[in-house]
């Protein structure tokens, strides 16, 4: 069911509701913040960072067409399926599951954490409704292998049921909800809520974390003063006033981590980026955009006593994710590593049936400048 927005009689009371039930919600670690960016010529990327506490083992899964997917569903078989679509992305403890992706058709997405609001429709007791379910972790790579277009995404999404299983190698039923582009230019958000799959319209292109997107798409309003340009001088009782550098147009755009403040904050960056810059390089210029949303270890941390605080790691950037919907590349750099790595359709069989999971690249070394004195 596509919900619109702006149709929304009672949005103000939903977005009070939803703030409230943001602040009262006890925060787990997760900071994730998803874009993508349009040019010229058919230029499409998507960009989204992966935040979390405790450390999720990753690695570049190259999944070919005809690969034999099983989605778990509390420790019973849920819906099978075989991919008809080859995929690209980050897979999750050694399994098929993707949190992040591209498939050779330029549809892309992530997986994003939506604590306090995600809402899973229960899974069935009867086997025959649980081979049609799909627990959450493996949703977006159903919707990847499966599907070219965020359209066929919408028209076909009544094929399965969404449900919430408990994923035991992080201990808890994840929340999640999803962001998908193509490379037509449509995007849409898709998010799980009191048993309800919610299909959103996303024209800002724009993914955080909780409250619900509905709620981020009217938060909007409180920041339609900011502005890329500078402010002009001002006269205040006789004296003029000048703003005392560049970036006045933007005082007072949101700087915090907090999901609300990042997707005002990645608004501000896609609509005011330069177009002619995004399309003569793309891929640096995305990357310029992420790296704004890019966390130190230590700079965000969980409200915890001091015994919990040695067992529980600050949430912070544990790696960066780009696509490229046009050329149908995906780039991926860690914390540990800044350097960009580049894999692209090409690099394996796409028409084989075993998956393939490459490591994430070692920490490196800054290269000289200068060659070393012989």
């Amino acid at each position: 069911m596509l919900k619109h927005i702006a149709r929304k009689p009672a949005a103000l009371f939903k977005i009070t509701v939803a703030l409230v039930a943001f602040v009262i919600q006890p925060m787990a670690a997760n900071a994730c913040t998803s874009v993508a960016l349009s040019a010229a010529d058919n230029v499409r990327m998507y960009g989204r960072t992966m935040e979390f506490g405790k450390q999720i083992p990753t690695k570049i899964g190259l999944i070919p067409r005809g690969y034999e997917f099983q989605s778990q569903i509390n420790n019973e078989q849920g819906h099978s399926w075989t991919g008809k679509i080859a995929v690209i992305g980050a897979n999750i403890f050694d399994s098929s599951a993707v949190v992040d992706g591209i498939n050779e058709h330029g549809l892309a997405g992530g997986a994003l954490y939506f604590p306090g609001f995600a809402g899973y429709k229960d899974p069935s007791d009867d086997a025959e409704q649980r081979a049609n379910e799909v627990n959450q972790i493996d949703f977006l790579v159903w919707v990847l292998s499966n599907f070219k277009t965020v359209e066929e995404v919408k028209d076909n999404l009544d094929q399965i049921s969404l449900v919430g299983t408990f994923y035991e190698n992080m201990g808890e039923v994840p929340p999640l909800h999803y962001t998908l582009h193509d490379a037509t230019g449509a995007s849409i958000v898709i998010e799980p809520i009191n048993g309800e799959v919610k299909v959103y319209d996303n024209p800002y292109t724009v993914l955080t974390n909780s409250p619900d997107f509905e709620w981020h798409t009217q938060n909007i309003r409180n920041y339609l003063f900011l502005s890329p340009f500078d402010t002009g001088s001002t006269d205040i009782m006789g004296q003029e006033l000048t703003p005392f550098g560049q970036g006045s147009g933007l005082l007072g755009i949101p700087g915090d981590p907090t999901p609300p403040s990042r997707f005002i904050r990645a608004l501000g960056f896609i609509t005011t980026v330069d177009a002619a810059e995004l399309h003569k390089d793309p891929l640096i210029t995305t990357d310029h955009v992420m790296n704004n949303f890019d966390i130190p270890k230590g700079f965000v941390r969980p409200t915890m006593s001091p015994t919990e605080q040695a067992q529980e790691a600050d949430d912070y950037t544990q790696w960066t994710a780009i696509a490229d919907l046009k050329n149908r590349r995906y780039y991926f750099k860690t914390y540990e590593n800044p350097t960009l790595y580049q894999v692209s359709f090409d690099d394996f069989d796409t028409t084989g049936s075993q998956l393939r999971l490459v490591e994430l690249p070692a920490t490196e070394q800054p290269l000289p400048l200068l060659p070393s004195a012989q």
